[in-house]
């Protein structure tokens, strides 16, 4: 196992169940976190993924947790017409608006800890910002290894709050518990984004799976939004949380203009740009 650090180019502004959040049955989180959150968080690491892996035409390739499918897209651009894809999420919601987004890809409602597809079927695989919610993280990567062919490659990347990589996050969760104290599950879904970011755990997990030559490196990016309160508030709006979502207006106003107040040292002319680190394993079956 090996690790690196580096940094990514500036990004411009997936989901399974975690302790109690999940985007099931809300329709209206996962199309916000499909137009507000997807551009700034997740498309701007697909590509880099795609490169990872070196994804080629006609490969066969599963996302595993795609959400709306943004990593899935990105691989039909690269493997079509001779190659397929297929995305794996357990929430319909997010399934449903990936159907509309990208007909030519197979979309799967299904557990990531009980994949239902043949071994080796599959010559690369992602787990996008989908590991550190799995309830059981080892099994899922245990099926993700069994349906990769022999050398098949797989890139599973997390979020990492060390060295301030919870930047654009630590405001919110401290407006959370001041203006919202009773409530703990929004600041425990916080806590979750980052719930695995330890380089050496997910080596741990990916080696303990099976994976052979299994690599992990730290990589940083940027988030931008037009202003600190635009952030925060799309964050909220696509939070799978339901007392978020039932704020009362006041307390809501309250959260978004005391955690845009403390992102000020990340606000700038032309909006908000805040460090994001991402945990990125690289193995093979």
């Amino acid at each position: 196992m090996s690790h690196d650090t580096r940094e990514e180019p500036v990004a411009t502004s997936a989901a399974q169940r975690c302790d109690g959040h999940s985007w099931e049955g809300v329709s209206v989180v996962a199309a916000r976190y499909e137009e507000d959150l997807v551009p700034a968080l997740f498309e701007p690491w697909a590509g880099v993924l795609m490169d990872l892996a070196d994804v080629r035409p006609g490969d066969r390739v599963l996302d595993l947790a795609c959400g709306t499918g943004v990593v899935a897209r990105a691989a039909a651009r690269r493997v079509m017409p001779d190659g397929r894809v297929c995305g794996l999420d357990v929430n319909e919601n997010m399934l449903a608006i990936a159907r509309r987004a990208a007909a030519d890809v197979e979309w799967r409602q299904t557990d990531a800890s009980q994949i239902d597809l043949p071994d080796a079927s599959y010559d690369v695989a992602f787990c996008q910002q989908g590991l550190q919610f799995f309830p059981d993280r080892l099994a899922s990567l245990r099926e993700m290894r069994r349906v990769l062919a022999p050398g098949g490659r797989a890139v599973i990347a997390t979020w990492c709050a060390a060295d301030n990589g919870d930047a654009g996050y630590v405001p919110i969760a401290a407006a959370l518990q001041r203006h919202w104290p009773d409530d703990p599950a929004p600041r425990g879904f916080i806590a979750a984004i980052f719930g695995l970011s330890d380089d050496t755990e997910l080596a741990r997990l990916a080696d303990t799976a099976g994976f052979d030559d299994v690599h992990v490196e730290r990589r940083t990016g940027t988030v931008r939004f037009p202003s600190a309160e635009a952030w925060v508030e799309a964050f909220l709006g696509a939070a799978p949380v339901p007392s978020i979502a039932s704020l009362p207006p006041a307390i809501r106003a309250a959260i978004i203009a005391e955690a845009a107040t403390d992102l000020q040292p990340y606000v700038d002319s032309t909006g908000i740009a805040f460090p994001l680190h991402t945990n990125i394993a690289l193995c093979r079956a």
